[in-house]
């Protein structure tokens, strides 16, 4: 049902999408995207929306997948944020990874309730943002995501606005974006979901790869107290001191052939250790969209299965 590629096939959709990037930078209008099925239906609605940031001094872009009865009724919808990779875009999750498509399927299938996505940019600097403000400087990247878009989202979209009903999922770098965000954010994000997601902690690094890399201007010093406002096992274990019911809930998955694997693996068991409840699975994959596009319903049933628990139905 959710299609892979060839090494062909592949090449010229990267060639199409670098084109896209282009014609994307130069002008982005609030249009709406639809695709009509076999039987003259429309489907997937994905709108690139431009809004400003006061955290960054920027105009920014995110992708909006509205559901299909959203023009149709007044009703309110939960809300997921995706967040891509490293030197991804707010293009990634729904060019390279089908996520509109994937969205109108479980959708129809009734596996997935009707809800907006929002598909946002990290905040576009380097290779990538960690979805954090850095330590230098350089950028509120987390500020920029947590007052900048997500009141712009709940302020022009019929959003149900508690966060019971808002959930936030990433890939790779974005994995690690969504489980920080989410416990530096418990009031916001009732719920996490990591693909193959970059889980490490600067603390288990060795001292000399830490003192080569870019990471010191991101959360300084490693032993600093930004280092470790950031760090995810500190994060885990400051909210065991929360009542569970205000926790964020959490759902994480990665490829056994994964580079990442081991640090997922490191990460189930710190969560085990200290007994944050957790829901983690391993499947056959790389690090690649073909393993993120076929495992982004895994990701999506979790979320569903947390909105039923919290609605009760």
């Amino acid at each position: 049902m959710y299609s892979t590629f060839s090494p062909t096939e592949q090449l010229s959709k990267e060639i199409a999408y670098s084109c896209l990037q282009v014609i994307f930078a130069i002008m982005v209008e609030v249009t709406t995207i639809y695709l009509v099925d076999e039987g003259g239906n429309k489907e997937m609605s994905v709108t690139p929306v431009s809004f400003f940031s006061g955290a960054l001094y920027e105009r920014k872009t995110c992708f909006v997948y509205l559901p299909p009865s959203y023009e149709e009724t007044d009703q309110a919808y939960p809300v997921i944020y995706l967040l891509h990779g490293m030197y991804g875009s707010e293009l990634d999750w729904n060019y390279k990874g089908n996520a509109g498509q994937t969205l109108d399927h479980m959708i129809s299938e009734h596996r997935l309730r009707e809800c907006i996505v929002v598909m946002p940019s990290d905040g576009g600097y380097g290779h990538g943002t960690y979805y954090m403000d850095w330590y230098d400087g350089t950028g509120n990247f987390e500020e920029y995501l947590i007052s900048d878009l997500v009141p712009f989202i709940d302020n022009n979209y019929r959003t149900l606005k508690t966060r019971d009903t808002r959930v936030i999922a990433g890939l790779s770098m974005g994995g690690f974006g969504a489980f920080l965000l989410s416990l530096r954010n418990p009031d916001l994000f009732g719920a996490a979901a990591s693909l193959s997601g970059a889980l490490g902690s600067a603390q288990l690094m060795p001292q000399k790869d830490f003192d080569r890399s870019e990471f010191s201007r991101i959360i300084g010093p490693r032993n600093g107290i930004h280092a470790m406002e950031h760090d995810l096992n500190v994060l885990t274990e400051m909210r065991m001191q929360d009542p569970p019911e205000e926790r964020p809930s959490l759902y994480f998955d990665c490829g056994t052939e994964d580079y990442l694997y081991p640090m997922n693996a490191a990460f189930r068991n710190h969560l085990q250790r200290i007994g944050y409840t957790h829901e983690y699975q391993e499947f056959s994959g790389q690090h690649d969209w073909n393993y993120w596009t076929s495992h982004l319903p895994d990701t999506l049933m979790y979320f569903e299965r947390y909105f039923s628990l919290q609605n009760g139905k």
